[in-house]
C-alpha cells in the first residue's frame, strides 16, 4: 500500500516538473523573440543614425557652406551687416 501511495507521489512531481518545463520553454522562447526583434530595432536604428552623420557631415562642409555664401552675396545681393547696423529688439513676454 505504501509503495503505492509513493508511485502516485513520484508520478504527480514526474508530471507538475514536465509541465513547468514546458511551461519555463515556452516563456524562454516569447522572451527571446522580443530580444530578436529588439535587437532588429536597434540595428536599424544604428543604421539610420550613421545616415543622419553622413547627411550631417555632406550638409556641413566648408566648400558647401563656401558656396551657398557665395550665392547670397552674388546672385541675392546679401551681405553680412556691420556691427552698427545690427539692433536687438527685447521681446516682452506675454503673461499666461
Amino acid at each position: 500500500m505504501r509503495s503505492v501511495t509513493t508511485m502516485w507521489i513520484l508520478l504527480a512531481l514526474v508530471v507538475a516538473s514536465a509541465l513547468v518545463v514546458m511551461t519555463v520553454r515556452h516563456q524562454h522562447r516569447i522572451v527571446f523573440d522580443q530580444f530578436y526583434q529588439t535587437r532588429e530595432q536597434h540595428d536599424r536604428y544604428q543604421m539610420d543614425w550613421g545616415r543622419l552623420l553622413l547627411e550631417k557631415a555632406t550638409w556641413t562642409t566648408t566648400s558647401r557652406i563656401d558656396n551657398i555664401k557665395k550665392d547670397a552675396t552674388e546672385r541675392l545681393g546679401m551681405s553680412q551687416p556691420d556691427p552698427e547696423e545690427i539692433v536687438l529688439i527685447a521681446l516682452k513676454k506675454s503673461p499666461d
